[in-house]
């Protein structure tokens, strides 16, 4: 009889571990087919928000794109933002990374990725951003209750097994509404934003003494607020008399600060003066348009006027002004003794001249002479010495010219001297990044450029007059 009752207990729990096996596999087998992203939503643990904050807005303006998700599970990817194309707007991807955090709503912890779009509508009118595809994964975790029975106790044992779940979530469409500022302005000089800013550098102070042959570099630098480097208008500098200019291309460049989260476009551009004739030389005021999102109102960037004087400025300040303020009658009044004195010497002097003119004559041809080698020695070694500026300093004096004045009698020079002239003038004018880019000038070509010049100034019996024009 115990043989019977001990056969009729183990047939019993053989039957309950068969039954434990069995649930076991169902519930294993039931999340990979019945839970997916469409259940946890509608269960409400997983959730997507996207959102625009400002519905009205001016053309050109940022707009924010918000899209984030939550869920009650732990993500396993990244938020990827998908490709989106609105007509007649410019969408960026926030360069930021992914915003992720956990935090508690109601008792619940939910987890969170947060992304962003800018958008810049380039026109006037309705937009609808479309709906959007957003990919997520998440995991999530399978509990299974396995009754064991040990020594005819009752017990639990739980088994977590780990899952994920992957899909795409939809968003609804979003409208909004840009329009322009202002009537009959030109959309693409205007600079749209609440804060920005023209301003104006050099690489000497203007009040420095200049003289004929000097170069001085300005940059415009023009920072804007909530916009892209894209948007961003061209800064235009005419051509200014009595100055060659060389215009480098506009930088632009997107810079983000971390600390509130925005970005602002910046815009450089940089122009280099070589002044070649003496006087005052203004650079002119530039002014941009401007509509403050701040304020709501249109308002302008302005840089004032800049000058600089080439030349002795009180020499050439009293001339005018003596001019314009005294009677040749009064001068004479108050100067004549001196003119007198002035007489005497200029006949004792002219008396002198003219009985040794001869001598004078072969001094003075044998002086320059002298001091042309002098600065023809001087030049190679500059050039050989890569010292570019110096040369053009050099020729400067060879050929005796201190001023310049566009239109002036050009000295005759052949096309491969003319051209080594163009790159010396170049490289001694180029900054160190480009210089070290340009092709250095050999000793060889600034003898054929010295031998040129030489020439033209033996064959002419006029005055020497060179032009400076690069062109």
């Amino acid at each position: 009889m115990n043989k019977t009752k001990s056969t009729v207990q183990a047939f019993s729990l053989m039957k309950c571990w068969f039954a434990v096996l069995s649930a076991m596999m169902v519930l294993i087998s039931m999340p990979a087919s019945a839970i997916n992203l469409d259940q946890l939503v509608s269960d409400g643990e997983l959730k997507l928000n996207v959102e625009i904050k400002t519905q009205d807005v001016a053309v050109k303006q940022q707009v924010a794109l918000d899209v984030e998700v939550l869920s009650t599970r732990p993500f396993q990817e990244e938020l990827a933002l998908p490709y989106l194309d609105i007509p007649n707007t410019a969408v960026k991807k926030d360069e930021q990374k992914v915003a992720r955090s956990a935090r508690t709503i109601e008792g619940i912890k939910w987890f969170t990725q947060k992304a962003r779009y800018y958008l810049y509508p380039m026109q006037a009118g309705e937009f609808t951003v479309p709906e959007l595809n957003i990919p997520v994964s998440v995991e999530f975790a399978i509990k299974n209750a396995v009754e064991a029975f040990e020594d005819m106790d009752e017990g639990v044992v739980e088994e977590i097994d780990e899952a994920v779940v992957k899909g795409v979530i939809q968003s609804q469409p979003i409208n909004f509404t840009s329009k322009m500022p202002v009537s009959n302005i030109d959309t693409d000089a205007l600079i749209v934003s609440p804060n920005a800013e023209l301003s104006i550098s050099t690489d000497r102070p203007l009040t420095d003494e200049f003289e004929v042959g000097h170069a001085v570099t300005a940059t415009y630098t023009l920072s804007v607020a909530n916009s892209h480097m894209m948007l961003l208008p061209e800064i235009s500098i005419p051509d200014i008399s009595g100055v060659e200019l060389y215009r480098k291309p506009a930088v632009k460049e997107n810079v983000f600060n971390r600390l509130n989260k925005s970005n602002t476009a910046t815009l450089k551009q940089q122009v280099t003066l070589i002044l070649q004739q003496q006087g005052k030389v203004v650079l002119p005021k530039q002014t941009m348009t401007w509509w403050n999102t701040k304020t709501n109102q249109l308002e302008s960037l302005a840089v004032e006027q800049q000058t600089l004087q080439v030349g002795d400025a009180k020499l050439l300040d009293s001339l005018s002004t003596n001019s314009a303020s005294q009677t040749l009658s009064n001068w004479l009044n108050q100067y004549w003794y001196f003119l007198v004195i002035a007489g005497v010497f200029l006949t004792a002097v002219t008396h002198l001249i003219k009985n040794h003119f001869t001598d004078l004559k072969r001094y003075f041809v044998a002086r320059q002479q002298l001091k042309t080698k002098k600065l023809s020695i001087q030049f190679c070694r500059h050039v050989e010495e890569k010292q570019y500026s110096k040369a053009v300093q050099d020729i400067y004096e060879i050929t005796g010219r201190k001023t310049f004045t566009k239109g002036a009698f050009q000295l005759p020079l052949d096309s491969e001297s003319n051209d080594i002239w163009k790159k010396l003038l170049k490289l001694g004018y180029a900054k160190d990044a480009e210089g070290s880019a340009l092709v250095p000038l050999s000793v060889s070509e600034a003898k054929v450029l010295l031998k040129a010049i030489n020439d033209s100034l033996k064959s002419r019996r006029t005055p020497f007059k060179f032009s400076w024009n690069l062109n």
